[in-house]
């Protein structure tokens, strides 16, 4: 009976030996697995970094402010560029809108008389020859 007993408990603790065994490498592969994907998530992570920064970068090489030009300095850069007659009374007017809608069809814009960045862009180099 001794032996029975002996057998059965030897028996019980080999099987969850085994278990425990088995288990055991079951974790360890998990943390292999675990390992690897902090790896690929680190480098991902910095990939992310890098194109962050690229693209704050681009954005500030892209930002292009447009600074609505007063009425004045309009009628004074058409009137340099021989579209506008009239003084510079700061007054957009319809002189005013025709000069801007003939400098744009001169210039090749789209001319609808109203003072955009490119038509402002062109016509901003006639005001420095005041």
């Amino acid at each position: 009976m001794g032996r029975t007993i002996f057998l059965g408990l030897f028996l019980i603790f080999g099987a969850s030996g085994c278990a425990t065994l088995e288990y055991q490498g079951k974790i360890n592969s998990l943390e292999g697995q675990v390992e690897r994907l902090q790896k690929e998530n680190s480098a991902l992570k910095d990939k992310v970094n890098a194109l962050s920064e690229a693209l704050t970068d681009a954005t500030k090489k892209q930002k292009v402010v447009f600074k609505m030009p007063v009425a004045t300095e309009i009628q004074t850069a058409l009137k340099n560029a021989g579209f506008y007659k009239g003084e510079a009374d700061g007054q957009i007017g319809s002189a005013t809108k025709e000069a801007i809608r003939k400098f744009q069809e001169a210039n090749g814009l789209n001319a609808d008389g109203v003072m955009g960045s490119r038509t402002w862009e062109k016509l901003s180099e006639y005001l420095k020859q005041e």
